[in-house]
């Protein structure tokens, strides 16, 4: 069989001012607007407001821009060659009171509840359709990393730079199980199936399977692959192997998963969850930041040098290397067979893996998006400037 050469997408992007939606609303003055190639200089222009009396905001764009659709939260524009084009939305709504330093993880609930972390040491449970606190989680003796949402919505999952892992109950703030093992910072978690069992990464080089039950480490999956950045557990379609002793009883639903983890060595893995075997390892040249399933078959993982890759896990190889901005891809989400990419830019961009569709969720400015979720009625961000922004799913 011929060696797989991916596809290298270099497509144009289009970006404009973050407060966009706010200048267009006053009816006055302008907003400047870019395109840029990869590898070349980027063409800038502006969105000129047309005084009118009517309600309508009319808007004309200079040097090749041409806005195709506006709305009060979104934009369609358009620059002529290039011949490109990108959907552009603003949040609906912008939660300032919940942190005060940079939003390093988030996670929400269908049910209406999100979690954050801060730079600030700081773990919040607030009401993600208001962005009102509801309760603090006080015990990590330092800065935290990760949080997540059990499947039930009611208990969530945090580790932190004082080796420990937490479970919360999300309605009193209680912390019933500390899980220690790690001897560095954890840096990611994925909760397998319904949640028996979690799994752990850690700048230690090791990725951990534990009983949450009894609050013990049941195995050490994988050992000495250098700081781990990012992970994700999922039951795929591909050969995972057999375990060579039968799996302990309080090991629950590991079979037929694969847990995926991206290394500060630029190193991608993947080992079978229940079988402990390494099934496939990748080096792409650069750390990778974040990583996460697209498919049975699909995985996506992001990189410090700019690069989004799409993999397949039959062929062991990348397909698709989107190679757009060499700004580092420090989140990623799946979402609408697409994935929403944040950059340390600021940027945060949706690419359809099914279509040719771009779309970019504007505000950040030029601070870094460190963190996406979303639930089923919108996508909230968290980055550097403290704010947690909402987006009304409607791409």
């Amino acid at each position: 069989m011929a060696p797989i050469t991916p596809t290298v997408i270099r497509k144009p992007l289009l970006s404009i001012q973050n407060d966009w939606d706010e200048v267009l609303r006053e009816k006055i003055g302008s907003v400047w607007v870019s395109c840029k190639e990869y590898g070349k200089n980027s063409k800038h222009g502006k969105l000129n407001v047309i005084p009118c009396e009517s309600t309508c905001v009319t808007v004309e764009g200079s040097d090749g821009f041409r806005v195709q659709k506006i709305t009060a939260k979104s934009l369609s524009l358009s620059h002529e060659d290039p011949n490109c084009r990108c959907d552009f939305y603003a949040p609906s709504k912008i939660f300032s009171n919940i942190h005060l330093k940079n939003v390093l993880c988030l996670d929400v609930t269908n049910a209406g509840l999100g979690a954050s972390v801060s730079g600030d040491n700081t773990i919040y449970i607030w009401d993600n359709s208001n962005g009102s606190v509801l309760r603090k989680l006080e015990g990590h003796i330092w800065d935290v990393y990760s949080c997540r949402f059990f499947p039930s919505g009611i208990v969530v999952l945090s580790g932190g730079a004082d080796m420990q892992l937490k479970i919360w109950a999300a309605d009193t703030g209680q912390c019933p199980v500390t899980l220690t093992g790690h001897s560095a910072a954890v840096t990611d978690t994925a909760v397998v199936d319904r949640g028996r069992n979690i799994v752990s990464v850690s700048k230690d080089g090791t990725a951990r399977l534990w009983d949450c039950g009894k609050a013990t480490c049941l195995d050490v999956l994988s050992r000495s692959n250098g700081s781990i950045n990012c992970s994700a557990v999922a039951e795929v379609d591909i050969d995972v192997g057999t375990p060579e002793n039968p799996p302990s009883e309080r090991e629950v639903a590991t079979d037929g998963k694969l847990l995926v983890f991206g290394c500060e060595n630029g190193n991608l893995k993947g080992v079978g969850l229940q079988s402990r075997k390494q099934i496939f390892e990748h080096n792409c040249g650069s750390a990778i930041n974040c990583c996460c399933f697209t498919s049975k078959s699909t995985l996506a993982f992001g990189t410090q040098d700019g690069r989004l890759y799409l993999f397949d896990l039959r062929a062991r190889l990348p397909v698709t290397v989107w190679e757009e901005s060499t700004s580092p891809v420090l989140c990623l989400l799946s979402i609408k067979n697409g994935l929403l990419c944040g950059r340390g830019d600021g940027s945060c961009i949706f690419n359809a893996l099914d279509k040719d569709q771009c779309v970019q969720l504007t505000g950040p400015g030029f601070d870094p998006v460190y963190c996406m979720a979303a639930n089923e009625n919108a996508i909230f961000t968290g980055a550097r400037d403290g704010l947690i922004r909402k987006y009304d799913l409607n791409f």
